[in-house]
């Protein structure tokens, strides 16, 4: 309990540098004091939709670069975010600093960017998926939500039942209230989070728009390498055209 953000948490040392031509500090609030970090890939133009990603532990924006610029050549744009203490963005990582964090993201996409919440489409990767459904359960005006490797809370991860106070992003308890398209994968073989996680949580959705892709060959850290094509093709289709998988 005491612990608990350092266990969750595990920023790496910074890949990339404060000049990297994708980034942009954004302001976390009104003040402007503290600015996380993103990357900003702009969509083509004023009707794609854009992607709003928070990533998984133990990587920043600069790991995850490759990544986000292949989504950013499918015709989308892709604003990803770094949380507190992660890259480039200052403060000390925390659950509630997560969710500043995105919703500092949304504000810039929306305010900043003019870029109607219509447009927007979560996406949540492991630990990303707290702020992701922590933000899906408040707004219910976004395109949709995608989880990959959730956990339905972080000490169930470690525990099926948590026997500590304090646990951190209760997902199984905000996603009754989610009603917006969920789009959820899960690798079969994850030894890092349960796939019984990713199941439980899909089953928790209100549907009927959701649509769950178990990964038969993928774990925690491989799912990329081992199932790309799948998860690239099926997120360019519910994020292009509204398409679940059947």
């Amino acid at each position: 309990m005491f612990f608990a953000d350092r266990l969750i948490f595990v920023p790496p040392r910074p890949s990339y540098d404060a000049d990297h031509p994708a980034l942009e500090m954004i302001p976390l609030d009104e003040s402007g004091d503290s600015r996380p970090a993103t990357f900003w890939y702009p969509p083509p133009d004023d009707r794609a939709p854009v992607l709003l990603w928070t990533h998984g532990n133990a990587e920043d924006l600069g790991n995850l670069e490759p990544l986000l610029r292949i989504f950013s050549e499918q015709g989308v744009g892709v604003l990803a975010i770094d949380y507190p203490g992660y890259g480039q963005s200052s403060g000390r990582a925390t659950e509630d600093g997560c969710y500043e964090a995105i919703s500092a993201a949304l504000r810039h996409l929306t305010d900043t960017r003019d870029i109607g919440a219509e447009r927007i489409v979560l996406v949540g990767q492991s630990v990303g998926g707290g702020p992701a459904v922590w933000l899906a359960e408040k707004r219910a005006d976004l395109r949709g939500l995608v989880l990959i490797s959730p956990f339905l809370s972080a000490f169930r991860v470690a525990m099926p039942v948590p026997l500590f106070p304090g646990d951190r992003f209760p997902n199984l308890k905000r996603m009754p209230n989610v009603t917006i398209p969920l789009l959820l994968f899960h690798g079969e073989k994850d030894e890092v989070i349960s796939f019984s996680h990713g199941e439980k949580l899909f089953s928790l959705h209100p549907g009927p728009d959701k649509a769950f892709v178990p990964l038969p060959e993928s774990g925690h850290n491989d799912l990329w390498s081992m199932e790309f094509d799948t998860v690239l093709t099926t997120m360019m289709d519910f994020t292009l055209l509204g398409k679940l998988p059947e």
